[in-house]
């Protein structure tokens, strides 16, 4: 018994963990991956890391889609493929639109074309009124595995964190209903003990011993329950709910448009 609530405690309390870190190693990796590349002039090997890492962007945070849009911008510009790479500059620049490119590391011809493209960009994103636009992707956010270790900490929090108020008050009541009864329990079963064992008249050992046993039963059954709470407040907080929208890129006339949602 022990054993089992000792994986099922390191499984839930583990298992968040490793959703979040895995894919943010790895999105990190790959952005790593194409700027060694660009910097070690091999564009053939950047542009199709680049291209294949934003084919998949919900993998990605927003600073990670600028530097693979600017990186692939820089890359584009240098083919002498002017029109995509200001869409992909573009696509950085609505992200950060203070972004500026280090002349140490480009040439001043393409920061030329940088500062031409931020200056267009600026103009028509002041003076563009037009609420029809087709989302291209999304990128979403999943509050699922904070709101597990929350709840795996505290029953109810994840619940709370995730905007489930009432569903995570609930749950902390009972759970601190139930260890604090639990905890009452104990306190009863052990003064039941002590009784139960001072006890020299035969004919009250069997009502003392009763006694006990039924605080000892209380005290498991109280404790199973707050078990039950811990762990279904956790998983609750893992299974129910879904992704939210984060970002959204979507394809305008004038290029790529990234805007945040909040």
């Amino acid at each position: 018994m022990r054993g089992l609530m000792g994986f099922l405690v390191g499984f839930i309390l583990l298992l968040p963990a490793t959703l979040c870190a895995q894919p943010a190693a790895d999105a990190a990796i790959l952005v790593e991956r194409v700027e060694s590349a660009y910097e070690n002039l091999a564009y053939d090997d950047a542009e199709a890391l680049a291209r294949n890492a934003l084919a998949r962007f919900e993998a990605f945070s927003p600073d990670q889609l600028i530097r693979l849009h600017t990186t692939l911008a820089l890359i584009l510009y240098a083919r002498g493929e002017g029109l995509e790479a200001a869409e992909q500059f573009r696509g950085a620049l609505t992200l950060s639109p203070d972004l500026r490119l280090d002349p140490l590391l480009v040439s001043p011809v393409t920061l030329a074309f940088f500062e031409e493209t931020k200056a267009a960009f600026v103009r028509e994103r002041d003076v563009e009124d037009s609420p029809e636009v087709a989302i291209r992707y999304i990128q979403l956010y999943d509050e699922r595995p904070a709101a597990t270790w929350r709840s795996a900490v505290l029953p109810g929090w994840g619940q709370r964190y995730k905007g489930e108020g009432a569903k995570g008050w609930v749950m902390t009541g009972l759970w601190v209903a139930t260890l604090g009864g639990a905890a009452a329990a104990h306190i009863q079963r052990q003064d039941a003990r002590d009784v139960y064992l001072a006890e020299t008249d035969p004919a009250l050992v069997a009502d003392r011993f009763d006694t006990y046993n039924t605080w000892h039963k209380a005290r498991g059954g109280l404790l199973i329950g707050a078990m039950a709470v811990w762990a279904y407040a956790a998983v609750d907080a893992l299974t129910s709910g879904g992704p939210q929208s984060a970002l959204q890129i979507s394809p305008t006339p004038s290029g790529i448009s990234i805007g945040l949602r909040f």
